[in-house]
């Protein structure tokens, strides 16, 4: 389930999943800030610092008291919340692609080894002879 924290930075609003507390997060700027659950216990906050700290945890809280009011004056402009969790890759589309990868080298290997050859590798075992010596007469 997604959280919404608002960036260290600039105070604007970032999306992020469960798994990413604690680890980095890059915000709309792309500066890295890190998800951090707050001394309470209760609810997260974002800090600049892997850790956080306490100065951390009242900067955000100060930083959100601000944006509270701003947005309370202007609720005329609508802020889009910048969704750092990332695009679901389908599983299909890979699968697709490795078998249309596997299907090219597949018919590759088959046009080099058997097409260029002209047969099977039994066929060409037969197909080779001794070396034929010059018959030359020696000279004087």
């Amino acid at each position: 389930m997604p959280i919404t924290i608002n960036s260290p930075y600039s105070g604007r609003p970032v999306k992020i999943r469960d798994e990413d507390i604690g680890r980095a997060v890059r915000d709309e700027e792309d500066r890295i800030f890190y998800v951090v659950q707050r001394g309470s216990g209760e609810g997260y906050y974002a800090a600049p610092t892997r850790k956080g700290s306490e100065k951390d945890e009242q900067r955000y809280d100060a930083m959100q008291n601000k944006m509270d009011t701003v947005q309370e004056q202007v609720t005329a402009q609508h802020q889009a919340v910048h969704d750092a969790t990332g695009r679901k890759r389908s599983p299909v589309m890979r699968r697709l692609v490795l078998i249309v990868v596997l299907a090219i080298l597949a018919a590759g290997g088959y046009s080099i080894y058997f097409l260029s050859t002209g047969g099977t590798v039994s066929e060409l075992l037969d197909k080779v002879r001794p070396a034929e010596t010059p018959m030359t007469e020696p000279r004087p």
